[in-house]
């Protein structure tokens, strides 16, 4: 399996390097950009005075709209300029269409945004039944933030607790866990993060080491090699 997870995307040369050799250099590739998890949502009660919240699709106001276009295009002119065929993809247009496009392309690209609604709309679309199976047949997954942590065993780390309401299992591609740091290059929070690992080793049971990755780096995953990759301090616990 071949996997890029980044914190906020291909940033930087050695990024990008480490795309180019897990597609084998190769020219004339598909790319499918699943825009979902950069959805404008927000997180409501799901009745009044209930502590359970879910999420809420907002329209987006006419300003908004303009700035979303003009990044995807963007987007889309970087990897064209790269020599990829760009496509996009939704999780909440017909499952079946979903499947089609992706059992077609050479990397797969799941952008950032708010990992609770991308993992439901994962589930929702069935992509979680049959993204193995596309992974195994050399299709390369790229992930930017929560893109990146859809593929964990877990995307709860940070707030899951036995009384939460959300869905906290991903989708088990990896045998590790990933989780971004933005901001800048301080691994300062890897204590903080031990005891947070500590914490939920003590309620179930939490064996996958944990990548902090920075802007900047990534996880790349070739087969059974694991690397930290990118600019600034590597940190794991």
């Amino acid at each position: 399996m071949k996997l890029l997870l980044t914190a906020n995307g291909i940033s930087n040369p050695e990024l990008e390097q480490a795309l180019l050799e897990l597609t084998g250099n190769r020219k004339g590739l598909k790319m499918a950009f699943v825009t979902t998890a950069g959805d404008n949502i927000e997180w409501i009660p799901e009745k009044e005075g209930s502590k359970k919240f879910i999420p809420k699709l907002r329209e987006l106001t006419s300003e908004e709209l303009t700035k979303k276009e003009n990044w995807l295009r963007d987007y889309k002119t970087k990897f064209e300029e790269k020599g990829y065929n760009v496509v996009f993809v939704d999780l909440k247009e017909d499952p079946a269409k979903i499947r089609e496009i992706l059992e077609t392309v050479d990397v797969i690209d799941v952008g950032g945004g708010d990992v609770n609604w991308l993992l439901e709309w994962a589930k929702k679309s069935k992509l979680d039944t049959y993204l193995r199976d596309i992974l195994n047949k050399s299709v390369v997954y790229m992930g930017a933030s929560a893109g990146s942590m859809l593929v964990n065993p877990d995307i709860g780390f940070t707030w899951w607790e036995p009384e939460s309401f959300d869905d906290r299992v991903g989708l088990g591609i990896n045998d590790f866990m990933f989780q971004p740091l933005h901001g800048g290059n301080d691994v300062s929070r890897a204590k903080e993060f031990a005891e947070r690992k500590m914490h939920l080793q003590s309620l179930v049971d939490y064996p996958w080491k944990i990548y902090l990755v920075m802007d900047g780096q990534a996880i790349k995953v070739d087969g059974d090699k694991i690397e930290h990759i990118g600019v600034g301090i590597k940190e794991s616990i």
